[in-house]
């Protein structure tokens, strides 16, 4: 479950879930509209894509926010829950006393012993009851035998004897007569009076409440995805350095770099816009704007520790010695 509520893309959990509807596959939707800038066409089965065919998925992102919140759930849990030692670990330290246990070291087993003796009560209530019944019965015959002689009181024991015998057998069998679990339940559906659709007869109210506000949740459904438009592609080619560095200062970018720079930065700017177009609760342009700068300083922090400890640098001038020691320096 895991992998599959992963974007292909960037191997994290889905982001904004946009589905491929050509194909049925999912990514984030910041993944997959960089990924369409370079190639139009699904990372997976390579089948021609554009990103005006992007769909949002929401259920995969209730998905993933129900599962990560399960998780942690889970790991809580994990880590509050004590050691407890296996049964096998308990009979292997008192291999000669079986049958008696200490309620220290086994806690598991401190549970199941009364769901045993339940399930053992059960198999034996016939006998039970029967000897409760004949045992009573002969204390009352004892209790009436003093006023009666010998002879009397013994044919009486007998008769009752035999009466509570009979009496108690068909309740035995009775109690071991339980109905068949294999019927099959036949679920009673009735029609919608809106959608005519069938529905099981114990969910018609809650369909009914769902199907008639269904048209409402549309428009507002419809209003809500027309709230932010997303931004159209731009040609650099046809853009001067003064028109390019007016469509940052639009948005509050940053205009210091060289032109590729300035390029990438509203690239990335659009990107990262449109795919907040595609939330429920987009952010706002000056929170993707933050995330861009801060994205920008991340990139060239590591981009100078990388030129810094990895680069090799030589001239024209260096021997042939030379550039093996260098070598030699840096493995």
């Amino acid at each position: 479950v895991d992998d599959l509520l992963r974007c292909g893309i960037c191997f994290d959990y889905f982001s904004i879930a946009m589905i491929i509807p050509q194909c049925s596959h999912n990514y984030c939707s910041l993944c997959i509209r960089k990924f369409l800038s370079y190639k139009t066409q699904c990372p997976t089965c390579c089948v021609a894509v554009s990103e005006s065919d992007l769909k949002n998925n929401r259920t995969l992102d209730e998905l993933v926010k129900s599962f990560n919140s399960a998780r942690k759930q889970l790991f809580q849990l994990v880590l509050d829950t004590p050691l407890i030692s296996s049964p096998l670990a308990c009979s292997r330290h008192s291999p000669g006393k079986d049958h008696v246990r200490s309620p220290v070291s086994c806690p598991v087993l401190k549970e199941e012993v009364p769901v045993i003796d339940s399930f053992l009560r059960k198999q034996r209530v016939c006998t039970l009851t029967k000897t409760d019944g004949l045992a009573g019965t002969d204390q009352k015959i004892f209790k009436t035998a003093e006023h009666h002689n010998l002879s009397s009181s013994s044919a009486e024991i007998d008769g009752k004897d035999n009466e509570v015998g009979s009496q108690e057998s068909p309740e035995c069998t009775r109690s071991h007569e339980k109905p068949s679990t294999s019927m099959v339940k036949v679920v009673k559906k009735v029609e919608c009076p809106v959608c005519e659709v069938a529905i099981p007869e114990q969910y018609i109210n809650k369909h009914l409440d769902s199907c008639l506000t269904r048209e409402e949740k549309k428009d507002s459904l419809r209003s809500s995805a027309h709230k932010r438009k997303p931004m159209s592609k731009v040609v650099y080619n046809l853009l001067s350095d003064r028109e390019l560095k007016k469509k940052l200062k639009e948005h509050g970018l940053s205009t210091h770099g060289t032109r590729q720079q300035l390029i990438k930065r509203h690239q990335e700017f659009v990107h990262m816009y449109n795919a907040q177009c595609d939330s429920l609760n987009p952010k706002s342009v000056a929170d993707v704007v933050k995330e861009l700068e801060k994205n920008e300083k991340i990139r060239v922090q590591l981009d100078f520790n990388k030129t810094g400890e990895n680069s090799l640098t030589f001239t024209k001038d260096q021997t042939e010695e030379e550039i093996d020691e260098i070598h030699a320096d840096y493995r």
